[in-house]
């Protein structure tokens, strides 16, 4: 204020912050619902790994344990575009460290504002650190981000990923 008065940026601020908050610019980004699915024993697949899901995390989201054949809750996430990160163990549903990987989703998974979706994660949709043939290695930034979500389950850096128990 000068004298009173408003001056012309302000009202120009004060326009476009209101103009902004009437349309909608402000407001949050819009929800969508999303479950897991462990589809690692779907009869469909010509290979079932017996793989439980220990730790589960899509769009920041944790989903938590999924054993074979389950789905996770249903929760709220932002719309958008990740990985389903997690953590799994062969044949080892107790999930005991020295039985898990840190595995992902094979695409990155998009949910768009009002929906609801269930992301199967199975032999062909994941990647890993140490993987058997027609399993696609996962990449560095997403085995990353899985060590700095779960420290406690002591995998090896990305460069020794495959001296990791399981992998041997």
């Amino acid at each position: 204020m000068t004298n009173g008065r408003r001056t012309l940026p302000m009202v120009l601020a004060a326009c476009f912050v209101l103009g902004l908050a009437a349309c909608g610019g402000l407001e949050e980004r819009e929800r969508a619902y999303a479950s897991i699915k462990n589809d690692f024993n779907n009869p469909e697949m010509p290979k079932r790994p017996q793989w439980t899901i220990c730790k589960s995390s899509y769009l920041g989201v944790d989903f938590g344990r999924i054993d074979l054949d389950a789905t996770s809750a249903e929760l709220e996430v932002e719309a958008g575009l990740d990985y389903v990160l997690m953590v799994a163990s062969w044949e080892d549903p107790t999930c005991s460290i020295e039985n898990t990987l840190p595995i992902a989703s094979r695409n990155e998974e998009e949910i768009v504002p009002g929906q609801r979706r269930t992301i199967s994660i199975n032999m062909p949709n994941h990647q890993g650190p140490c993987p058997p043939e027609g399993v696609a290695p996962i990449p560095q930034v997403l085995y990353d981000r899985i060590l700095a979500l779960w420290p406690e389950f002591g995998f090896l850096p990305y460069e020794q990923r495959t001296q990791n128990p399981e992998c041997l």
